[in-house]
């Protein structure tokens, strides 16, 4: 293997044709086997670094920050730490409300007046712990003809974009759902609030204390930073492409930073000293739904059980950047990654390195006992169709595979877990068939989530005078936008100008999958007419188009 510069960075910058490298570790080489894929003059880079109890044990960087200039990825390396920042802006919060300038709870338009118009009580609490509602902004700027890869936008934009909706996800705190443009309006509270900028405020009460010198916002992507990192996409076989966050977007991520700065932040939890203890407290805090439902995101961070230890986390991705930082409070064990190539997968890295320095502190992996069940293949064949979450639009297509049940709309396998159970091979969550007469519902569930049901649904109906009738044009209001979709030798299409066609995939009655993933549902109606459709994306769930009449 390959070795690059594992020296301290000062020394490498000074003389790094003089010094001897140091010699690996027995630690340092278990750990450097797990990112031999990255240890290469012609691959983007990562660096790892783990502390315990303070004190500094791993200190490793592979591959390259530059592949066109030759630079490689060292600890010093400045990188961007993707949504692992989210942390850093509910802490701000957490500041604000200690110095009695706000409250957690406070509704949130009270700062940011651009939110009435969704009409709800959205709490500052609600935007940390991403149980607001508010649709993720990739999908808005997309839907605008503004996507994310192709347009730079600043936070005013974002912003602007709030202030022209209506409708949310699903009502404050009824539900989890990832959303970045939560974390947009989190920095809009905390400039109007202190009256400085992001920048200013976590530079004085965050940074310089914390002695992170190498930290700062990415507020104009085009500002130069001395050690950064550039980004990448792609693979040494197919070669790789510039992939770097072409945006002033900020707070949702947008974190520069090199390794000591972000395990000097891990320590100061740590340690818990002073104001970081109650901090650290706040964060990781239970945070529950409507219901009761106890979710395991708190504000900026996850907190759940790893093979039995108590695990504090995020993970981060922005453009080609990938990031992790990953806290073991019990064992006083910091993890963090910074990577530059989008081919990294932060969590597996970050939980592959835990794994060798928490040792024998965690529980053994036990292979997945499978009960044998009688009569499963009959039972699997009464549960095969399609099934439609009136709840979230999401979508199951259950066939029969290889004597299980898969879900193939993304592969999922379930294995027969007696009493019309179905575990998740690869996971915690599973299905339960639940059956009312002659309905049958599918209810996925999976620990520290809200129950979600699937109905089943008829087969969707392909003829060609069914998807001419559902051919238009239709308009989000709240933003602005027309897409219009026509049928074309049978098929329906979205057409998209210079970007081509994108043709739609029957799924069930009036559904129909994208092929980026995305999920359309026409709306009708109590009398059955055609009245628009409702979106999908993940993190938005129902995004309105209403049909526009014809014109004569």
């Amino acid at each position: 293997m390959r070795s690059l510069h594992r020296l301290a960075p000062a020394l490498l910058v000074l003389a790094p044709a003089l010094l001897p490298a140091q010699a690996p570790t027995p630690l340092d080489r278990r750990v450097d086997s797990v990112f031999a894929a990255f240890d290469h003059a012609n691959t983007p880079g990562c660096s790892i670094g783990v502390d315990r109890a303070g004190t500094a044990l791993i200190r490793r960087a592979y591959g390259m920050a530059n592949l066109e200039t030759g630079t490689p990825f060292t600890v010093s390396t400045i990188s961007e730490s993707g949504s692992t920042a989210k942390q850093f802006v509910a802490t701000a919060l957490v500041m604000l409300a200690r110095d009695g300038k706000l409250s957690l709870d406070d509704d949130v338009s009270r700062w940011v007046p651009e939110v009435k118009g969704f009409g709800k009580r959205i709490t500052i609490r609600h935007v940390l712990s991403h149980t607001s509602g508010l649709p993720d902004r990739y999908t808005l700027h997309e839907v605008q003809g503004r996507p994310a890869e192709e347009t730079d936008h600043p936070n005013s934009e974002v912003l602007a974009i709030v202030a022209g909706m209506k409708e949310l996800n699903f009502d404050p705190g009824e539900d989890y759902l990832y959303s970045n443009t939560g974390y947009v309006v989190a920095v809009a509270v905390i400039e109007r609030v202190s009256g400085k900028t992001l920048q200013q405020f976590t530079e004085e009460r965050i940074f310089a204390p914390l002695g992170m010198t190498s930290t700062r916002w990415r507020e104009d992507h085009r500002s130069v930073v001395p050690r950064r990192a550039s980004a990448y996409q792609g693979s040494a076989t197919m070669g790789f492409r510039n992939e770097h966050p072409f945006t002033r977007v900020f707070g949702s991520g947008g974190l520069l930073l090199d390794l000591d700065d972000y395990l000097k932040w891990s320590a100061a939890f740590q340690r818990g000293e002073g104001q970081w203890g109650a901090i650290r407290d706040s964060l990781s805090a239970v945070i529950k739904l409507n219901d009761g439902t106890a979710i395991t995101y708190g504000l900026g961070v996850s907190t759940d059980t790893w093979r039995g230890v108590k695990r504090i986390s995020h993970t981060g991705s922005t453009g080609g950047y990938r990031a992790a930082l990953y806290r073991y409070p019990d064992q006083q064990v910091s993890v963090a990654l910074l990577c530059n190539g989008a081919n990294a997968n932060p969590g597996g890295l970050a939980t592959s390195v835990a794994a060798i320095v928490l040792g024998d502190a965690l529980e053994p992996v036990r292979p997945l006992a499978i009960p044998a069940i009688a009569n499963a293949a009959e039972a699997l064949v009464a549960l095969t169709g399609r099934y439609h979450s009136p709840r979230t639009e999401e979508v199951m297509v259950l066939v029969v595979r290889d004597g299980n049940l898969v879900d193939s709309t993304d592969n999922s396998v379930y294995l027969p877990w007696g009493d019309d159970r179905y575990r998740l091979r690869n996971g915690t969550g599973g299905l339960q068939a639940i059956r009312d007469g002659a309905k049958l519902t599918m209810r996925w569930t999976t620990p520290g989530a809200r129950p979600v049901d699937y109905e089943r649904v008829r087969p969707p109906d392909s003829s060609p005078a069914a998807i001419a009738a559902l051919a238009g044009t239709y308009r989000a209001t709240e933003l602005g936008a027309d897409l219009t979709i026509a049928s074309k030798g049978g098929k329906l299409v979205i057409e998209r100008g210079w970007r081509g066609d994108a043709t739609l995939t029957p799924l069930y009655r009036d559904g129909f999958a994208l092929p980026d993933g995305k999920l359309l549902r026409f709306t009708r109606d109590s009398h059955g007419k055609l009245i628009g459709f409702v979106l999908w994306d993940g993190r938005v769930r129902h995004l309105r188009f209403d049909r526009v009449p014809a014109t004569r």
